[in-house]
Order: C-alpha cells, then structure tokens, then sequence
C-alpha cells in the first residue's frame, strides 16, 4: 500500500510538473507570436496601412504620455489604440497619467511638455514635442443636448491625429505649400469669412507637417522654397506675367492644385480667368458648364450641389473608399491630351449626372439634359503627370531660375490636380463628408508625401438595447424564478438516481 501511495504521488507530482511545463510554454509562445481581433464593425481598432507603413519605418524613439481620466468619453479609444501603435513597433513607448490621482506629476509633465488642456496626448521625439488634444480626436454629436443627455463621440479621428503627429516629429523636412492670392481665391490667412477662409485646412496641414502661407505671383515669379502652390477659386484673370510665371515653374517639375468654380455672368455667359486655357496645355480640359446630378442630390440642396461617391484607383483616392465628397456649386473637369503628360479622373458624377451648358437657363431655372450638355458620368477632378519640359541643348527649361527647383528624388516629375469647385475647401465646407480628406490626399501627393495619404475618421458604434415591459417581465421571471427551480430540479433528480 506504502508502495502504491509513493507511485501516486509521484504520478501526480510529476503531472503537475508537466501542466505546469506546459502552461508555461503557452504564455511564453504568447508573449511572442499572438494576434489582435478587431470585432468592431467600422475597425475602429485596425490600423491603416499608412500608419503600419510609418511605424515599421520609424528609426526614432517615440513617446507618448495621456494626459487623461478614466471618466473621458475618449478614455477606451485612446488606450486601446495607442496599445496597437506599440504594439506594432517598438519604439513607441506610451506612459498613462490620471490627472485626478497624480496631480503633482501631471504638473510636472504638463509645465515639462506645454501642456494646458486636459484629456491631452503630448508625442515626444528628443526636445520635440507634438500634443492632441481631445477636440481633435472626435466629431462630436450633441444633439441630444436638449434632451439632457451627454453629448457622444460620433467619429473618432484619433489614428489621423496620432500618425499625423509622428510623422510631423520624425520627419527631417517640413514642405512648403503656397496659396496663390490677388485674384479673389480662398486664402489661409483667414480673411473673406468661412467661405473664403482656408484656416481649417492651414491647421489640418500643418498637423500633417505641411506648411502652409499665401502668396503672390505679381511678381512674376514663384517663390524659391515652393514645394507646391494652389489656386483655389480665383474670381478674376490672371495677367500675363503670371501666366508666364506658372507654365515656368511647372515645365521645370512644379506641382500646382487648381480649383476653378463655374463663374457664371448675368448675362448666362462664363467667366474666365485664362487659367482655363492654361491649363489644357498641361491635359486638362476645364468646361464651361454646370454640373447637375439628381442621383445625388442632397436635401434643402438645389441641383448644383452634388455629393460624389464615385471615385476612381489612384493614389489620391486611396482609402476613401466608402466616403463621399460634397461639391456646392461645380463644373466639369476631364482628362485631355497633351505631350509628356498623363490625366486621369478622380472622382466623378453618377451616370445620371451631366454637365449643363446652358447657363442662361440656370439663370431662368431651368435645368434640362439636352444633346448640348457633357455626358455622364461626368468628371469633376483630375490628376496628371509629366516630365519637366527640355530646352534644345537638352537641359531643364529654368527660366525662373530657382523658382523651378524640385524635391529630391521626384526625377523632375511634374504633377497637376484639378477640382471644378473650390467651396468645398473652405472652411465652410471642409468638414463636410470626405472633403478634407480629399483634400489633404491631393496636397500630400503633389508633395510626394505619399505614406501620408488616406486615414478616414472611423464612426464609432452607438449600440443601443430597448427592450419593452413584457420582454423584461419574462427576463425577470427567467432568471429569478426559472434558473433556480431548473437547479432545484435537477438537484431532485439526481438525489433519487443515487437513492435508487
């Protein structure tokens, strides 16, 4: 019997051994090769691609420190996300303060970083730091406000925000966008009101490390340290001198955005601003129309403003898939012909849209496809690429001098991008939809940033149960009355299987 015990007790000594063995031999396996579910149906956990591109580039340490409370509505979403930007490399670090339960560290990180506002993220990389604040990472919806409740994270932008701020703090150059101006166009200065301001994009890009300040071609000629320019809305011709300015500095590799609105007479004739004509030497064709889609007309909208889900491959529309862009007042911009360059259409109108050329009858009212009008589906952006213009010793043309200057490595590409409306850049407009999106893409590839392009915000599940008074009738009933009788019976039962 003594024998037997000692074998038994060794049996099970040694199988724990082994349970242990092999517990341990789990979590190690674990640690090291594991995989995250995102159950969310909108991914609000899944990183984009451009994010997982910056961060298995990344070649400095970054830090992150929330500044944030449990109790914040933004409280789970940060945590949860930046747990998957370390997890995806290691040289994020991320560090968490509860402001309520270390106030004095919170104040010495806070005077250390800069920090004034609560339920803040502070990136750091060295002596650089870069913060988000928690305004900037939701579209809020308070319109329940009224009704006494809190107001609820609609969109959650906090992917955009935080791999924006990485890319601005390990990124060794800050491009330089310049806002063309004296024509009537939106400018980022701020000035002309909402609808000629461009100060939310200003913000936008620079939290993307683009630089963004106006300028003036009068001069004829580009500024030096112009990675891009962008005209969008001039209301009034360009002179001939400018003219001469921009083919210059685009036949030596520039990158222009242009953004033309159908400026349309009293006298039901189009205005132009010569960019028009310019710009089909560079195979762009600007029509002298109004696009109209009643496939995609908005509420309290009348036909000129369409919203456009239509997007075609390119690297500007990437990752905008499942979004939609709003144009108020539109025309048609389609791909032309021009050698040593390439157009191609970016997003375009439904096949029941069309560009009106009777203007005279907007004006009455009266808006009717005919065989006059372009066709859907019509397109309203266009991209192109070219290769910088040779003189005949085979040289770059460089008539401006430095002012044709190119990024390094682009190989003296030149790239244009065209939109039939400027409204929807301004700020205005610009959080409408998609349409910041849209714009930053088109801005990031002029500049050739493109691991920069496409993070959407992602809508953020409001799940809500209702359940009527007989459905909680009979869930009480279930689980105060029915699961203990259950146990109690099946008590009964087995007490009189083992009885008899």
């Amino acid at each position: 019997m003594r024998k037997q015990a000692i074998r038994y007790t060794a049996t099970g000594a040694v199988g724990l051994v082994l349970v242990l063995a092999l517990l341990f031999m789990v979590n190690w396996l674990g640690a090291r090769h594991w995989k995250r579910w995102d159950w969310t149906s909108s991914h609000l956990y899944t990183l984009s691609e451009k994010t997982e591109n910056i961060l298995k580039n990344l070649d400095k340490d970054v830090h992150v420190v929330v500044f944030m409370t449990p109790a914040s509505n933004l409280y789970d979403q940060v945590h949860e996300l930046l747990e998957r930007y370390a997890a995806a490399s290691k040289r994020i670090t991320v560090e968490s303060i509860d402001p309520e339960k270390e106030p004095l560290k919170t104040r010495q990180l806070a005077e250390k970083y800069g920090v004034s506002a609560a339920n803040t993220v502070v990136f750091s990389v060295g002596d650089r730091t870069k913060y988000v604040t928690s305004d900037q990472m939701a579209e809020m919806d308070y319109s329940g406000l009224q009704f006494g409740q809190p107001p609820k994270v609609k969109a959650f932008k906090g992917e955009e925000q935080f791999t924006g701020a990485i890319l601005s703090l390990v990124s060794p150059r800050v491009p330089k966008v310049y806002f063309v101006t004296g024509h009537g166009e939106a400018s980022v200065g701020g000035t002309g009101g909402r609808d000629r301001s461009l100060a939310v994009l200003k913000e936008a890009l620079k939290r993307e490390n683009v630089q963004a300040e106006d300028t003036s071609l009068l001069t004829g000629k580009v500024p030096e340290d112009a990675d891009a320019l962008a005209i969008i809305g001039p209301t009034a011709a360009y002179t001939e001198p400018e003219i001469e300015a921009l083919g210059t500095y685009l036949d030596g590799g520039g990158r222009l955005l242009a953004c033309l609105d159908p400026l349309i007479e009293p006298t039901g004739t189009m205005r132009h601003t010569r960019l028009e004509k310019f710009l089909a030497r560079y195979a762009v064709e600007v029509q002298d129309d109004l696009v109209v889609d009643p496939a995609r007309q908005l509420p309290f909208f009348d036909l000129s403003a369409v919203y456009l889900t239509d997007f075609r491959p390119h690297a500007i529309t990437k990752g905008m898939e499942g979004l939609a862009v709003l144009f108020p007042v539109a025309r048609s911009v389609a791909p032309g012909t021009a050698e040593g360059f390439t157009a191609s259409t970016l997003v375009e109108t439904s096949a029941k849209g069309w560009g009106e050329t009777d203007l005279a009858g907007v004006l009455r009212g009266r808006v009717k496809e005919d065989d006059a009008d372009v066709k859907g589906p019509v397109s309203l952006g266009v991209a192109v690429t070219g290769t910088e213009k040779k003189t005949g010793d085979g040289k770059a043309t460089d008539e401006g001098g430095d002012s044709a200057k190119k990024n390094d490595g682009d190989a003296g590409e030149t790239r244009l991008v065209v939109f039939g409306d400027s409204d929807f850049l301004t700020d205005a407009q610009v959080a409408n939809a998609g349409n910041l999106t849209l714009a930053l893409n088109a801005l990031h590839w002029l500049v050739r940033q493109e691991e920069a392009i496409g993070i959407p915000p992602r809508n953020v599940e409001q799940v809500s149960l209702f359940l009527s008074e007989k459905q909680l009738t009979t869930i009480l009933l279930i689980t105060l009355v029915g699961m203990p009788a259950l146990a109690i019976l099946v008590g009964i039962v087995v007490w009189r299987r083992r009885r008899h």
